[in-house]
């Protein structure tokens, strides 16, 4: 009896020392009192000033009550949320979502703390012009490198701020986040970034500010981008300082109106960051302001180990599918451009469906180990008088490799402009060249040639141990050129009546086989989730042929 009391007595004496409390959930409705313990919805507060007062605990709850609209931002920091053990969530309760109404503020801030989950909730700045703040901003300005994990944002909608949307920033060496998520949010009307990542640039800095960074389901528009002396703006999704990236399932278009410098707008993008995969997503109607570039997606300076695939970039200022490296950026190495389609990109500065461009000085060894393979460029000059195929804006490009692709001109559209070929290790190898109006314009230094085989002769280019490869034929596309907006949420199938290859193709299996520097894997469908029947001989271009069923049952038995 007398053991049992005294484990009883340590028991005791352990629950009220332990340095733990419950988690509680508190309320905010319109006819809440800041006096109340807002404990319940009867007791709620009134107030997001009396939230941003309260001190919270980990696994504890902020709900505001649907359907109302709150004035302020809320504002969580080390001394109301020390961000360990389970997160804060904050959302709304009842039917719908609860308002924000941050005026000329911040939606939401968080500074030097995570684990945060921030869901169904709806954020209101007073406009662009107006607003000076972020919709939702995490922020990391602590010493020492400090990496603050876990941070969701799901089903928010963001609208009228001035600098971004959505941001993950840090400003100190290679403190930053890790482990974040945002899913399924609709940001619009906004001034100068959609959602984005940043950190503390340096050239010669090791490492990443932010780890783990995931970016799905989103839609992104009327990033109307600012007039700033300094840098360029109406980005749609950018990462940066990042290793360990994604993007996918996310539309971004009808933004860029507004720049007024080089650089950028870009509908989604990554730059400084390493293993960024951008998959599966919609850029479209990127404007260059009265700047430049304007383009669906793109790999910026300093970007290593990255991939963009099943893309779909259509009706941009600038490129379809960009590869850059400017002044000052870490060295750019080891990535692939594959399985994406371009229609009609390029309206404005000779920016083609895919372009490539290095700075002229101090540009760290420029763009090197690059593969771009079985994706589909398709150009009309009559729709976009600048397009084409692809560009070379510059030379330093080293070991940049082009297999199984498809470029596909209408009305007079180049195929290929290369005008500085200095320093310019590119091979091309079993493309397919197409212009449908019969009139072919290879570009290749001071030299233009009218047919891939002059290309061919002149260039060395299109050739295997002095053998011809590649060729100049129709690739009986279904539609090409007619594809359009897809739309929010995003349906890639629509391409497949627009895109595929037909039954007389004759790029059908005429692909060849790609080998792949590590960490990638080889790709095992195309842009549709066709599966790519053999790897040796694959389909061109971005979207394979449909093989009868009886033959894919033929293929699985044998």
């Amino acid at each position: 009896m007398k053991q049992a009391l005294a484990f009883l007595f340590y028991i005791s004496l352990y629950l009220c020392t332990a340095p733990y409390t419950l988690a509680h959930t508190y309320y905010i409705t319109s006819k809440g009192n800041d006096a109340n313990p807002g404990t319940s919805p009867t007791a709620a507060w009134r107030s997001i000033a009396k939230a941003n007062s309260h001190r919270y605990s980990a696994g504890d709850t902020l709900l505001l009550e649907a359907g109302h609209t709150f004035a302020g931002g809320l504002y969580f920091h080390p001394d109301n949320f020390q961000g360990k053990g389970a997160p804060l969530v904050i959302s709304s309760f009842g039917d719908g979502r609860a308002t924000i109404d941050a005026d000329t503020s911040y939606g939401i801030y968080a500074h030097n703390v995570a684990g945060i989950e921030i869901r169904q909730l709806n954020f209101k700045g007073s406009g662009p012009d107006s607003n000076s703040n972020n919709g939702i901003l995490f922020y990391n300005d602590l010493p020492g490198d400090i990496k603050l994990k876990h941070i969701v944002i799901d089903q928010v909608e963001v609208t009228g701020f001035r600098k971004s949307g959505i941001t993950i920033g840090s400003w100190s060496g290679n403190s930053g986040f890790e482990e974040v998520r945002i899913t399924s949010a609709v940001v619009h009307h906004i001034g100068s970034e959609g959602i984005n990542t940043w950190g503390q640039f340096d050239q010669n800095k090791k490492g990443y500010a932010h780890r783990n960074v995931y970016i799905g389901h989103c839609h992104v528009y009327q990033v109307y981008g600012l007039p700033l002396s300094d840098k360029h703006s109406g980005s749609g999704i950018v990462l940066s300082d990042v290793d360990g990236g994604t993007v996918e399932y996310s539309v971004v278009h009808s933004s860029g109106m507004g720049n007024t410098n080089c650089g950028g707008p870009v509908g989604i993008w990554a730059w400084d960051a390493n293993k960024v995969t951008i998959q599966y997503n919609e850029a479209y109607n990127i404007s260059a302001g009265s700047g430049c570039d304007g383009g669906g997606f793109d790999l910026d300076g300093g970007i290593t180990n990255s991939i963009m695939q099943y893309n779909y970039s259509h009706d941009n200022d600038g490129a379809g599918f960009l590869i850059a490296q400017f002044e000052w950026a870490r060295p750019m190495h080891n990535n692939i451009i594959r399985y994406n389609i371009s229609e009609n990109d390029g309206r404005k500065n000779d920016y083609k469906g895919i372009t490539l461009w290095v700075a002229d000085q101090k540009n760290n060894g420029g763009n090197c180990d690059l593969l771009v393979y079985n994706n589909t460029v398709f150009a009309d000059k009559a729709v976009t008088p600048t397009g084409g195929g692809v560009s070379f804006k510059s030379g330093q490009h080293h070991n940049v490799r082009f297999y199984n692709n498809i470029f596909y001109t209408r009305n007079g559209a180049p195929l290929l402009l290369a005008t500085d070929t200095a320093a310019l290790d590119v091979l091309f190898h079993n493309n397919a060249w197409y212009s449908e109006d019969d009139r072919y314009t290879f570009v290749w230094g001071d030299n233009r040639y009218t047919s891939l085989q002059d290309f061919r002769t002149a260039t060395g280019q299109e050739t295997d141990q002095n053998q011809p490869t590649g060729m100049a034929a129709d690739p009986k596309l279904t539609a090409p050129g007619t594809a359009g907006t897809l739309g929010y949420p995003l349906n890639l199938q629509t391409l497949r009546d627009r895109y595929s290859l037909q039954k007389k193709s004759p790029l059908i299996g005429q692909g060849i086989a790609v080998d792949l520097p590590a960490p990638f894997t080889p790709a095992e469908q195309d842009i549709l989730g066709h599966p790519i029947h053999d790897a040796a001989a694959p389909d061109m271009g971005a979207v394979a042929y449909t093989r009868p069923k009886w033959i894919q049952w033929l293929r699985e038995l044998f």
